[in-house]
């Protein structure tokens, strides 16, 4: 059994979905690892940039187009860079005005650098599961896509 073109397409938008979501919110809400940067003379710097690397779980967790759930194994897994520029809109305030600011995003570019697909069916007359087929092209399609919807004008990755 290998993956159908209506799979590898529930997989890349899921993936895509998964992935808006680290670009609209690439820190979780948590920008204490983003400072401004001093130098070795003291001077602060309000600017910086970070390249964050993780992994998306639970990829297609609920099942997949034409593989019922409770018959198959699914674990899909992909490894990401979210590259984040940022600056520090801290405001010292006056006499009237208290101190205000923190960490602003100005722009997130993220790719998929890799995935990891292992599916596993069911085969009810043999009551022994069956590995689905994973072809190094499917994976790559599955990259090229994903990486083209996510961050159109960065370069191609090649995992």
């Amino acid at each position: 059994m290998t993956l159908t073109e209506e799979q590898v397409q529930a997989i890349i938008d899921d993936i895509v979905s998964k992935m808006e979501d680290v670009i609209d919110n690439p820190c979780n809400g948590d920008y204490s690892n983003l400072e401004c940067y001093e130098d070795e003379y003291g001077r602060c710097y309000s600017h910086g940039s970070q390249c964050i690397e993780s992994e998306l779980e639970e990829i297609c967790f609920d099942g997949l187009p034409g593989i019922n759930h409770e018959d198959s194994d699914i674990y899909i897994t992909a490894g990401y860079c979210a590259d984040i520029s940022f600056h520090d809109d801290y405001d010292p305030g006056d006499y009237w005005t208290p101190p205000s600011g923190g960490i602003e995003i100005d722009e997130v570019c993220a790719s998929v650098t890799d995935v990891k697909i292992e599916i596993s069916v069911l085969n009810r007359e043999s009551d022994k599961y069956e590995a689905v087929k994973i072809t190094n092209e499917q994976k790559m399609l599955i990259l090229e896509r994903v990486n083209d919807k996510i961050c159109p004008s960065k370069e191609k990755v090649v995992a």
